[in-house]
């Protein structure tokens, strides 16, 4: 059995710019947040499997964290607003600032 990565929903808005080779670039945010993954809200179209390259901005962080993931699920319409998309990084983030955002999101 897989152990799963603790989530956080952050108090504050975490924006994220998405990056596809399929389509411009679109925007979002996240809904919830963890060291194997986040799920992004945004109207975007992403393709499950589909690699997006992601520019995160933490509340207060005065510099964009960049990290890459694949698109793993999706729910929702998009005709009716917003698609939950869930995205687990590939490779998984090594970068230290990103597992100390993760960490200070629930606070």
């Amino acid at each position: 059995m897989r152990e799963r990565a603790g989530r956080v929903v952050p108090p504050r808005a975490i924006t994220v710019a998405i990056d596809g080779s399929q389509r411009s670039r679109a925007y979002g945010v996240v809904a919830n947040i963890s060291e194997g993954g986040a799920c992004l809200l945004t109207d975007a179209s992403l393709a499950l499997g589909e690699s997006v390259a992601l520019e995160l901005s933490f509340f207060r962080e005065p510099h964009i964290v960049p990290a890459s993931g694949h698109v793993v699920w999706s729910s929702g319409n998009r005709d009716a607003g917003a698609v939950r998309y869930g995205l687990k990084w590939s490779p998984r983030p090594a970068d230290d600032r990103l597992r100390d955002l993760i960490e200070k999101a629930q606070t």
